[in-house]
């Protein structure tokens, strides 16, 4: 794949987690740009939508800024039926 490719290929699995995740994309913006990284908020939405490509550099340090977005997230688990029973504001017996 040469380096096109990877930057459309990275730009749709981005787009395809932070969707997933609900992570809006004014929001990866503002922590990206908080990371340091230099394309303004409406460049983010066009790369995100494979309108417009970026360096590299910016293309990691967004998925940089969508990987710690989702680590702050928490964990999305099945519910035992021991948490469906318990009374409101009890912790579930082991």
């Amino acid at each position: 794949m040469n380096r096109d490719g990877v930057g459309a290929e990275q730009a749709r699995l981005l787009h395809e987690v932070v969707r997933r995740a609900g992570i809006e994309g004014k929001e990866l913006w503002f922590h990206y740009f908080t990371l340091g990284g230099h394309a303004g908020e409406i460049e983010v939405e066009a790369y995100l939508h494979d309108c417009l490509s970026l360096p590299g550099l910016q293309r990691d340090l967004l998925a940089h800024a969508a990987n710690e977005l989702i680590s702050r997230q928490p964990p999305l688990l099945a519910p035992y039926a021991a948490d469906l029973l318990k009374p409101p504001g009890r912790p579930a017996e082991g």
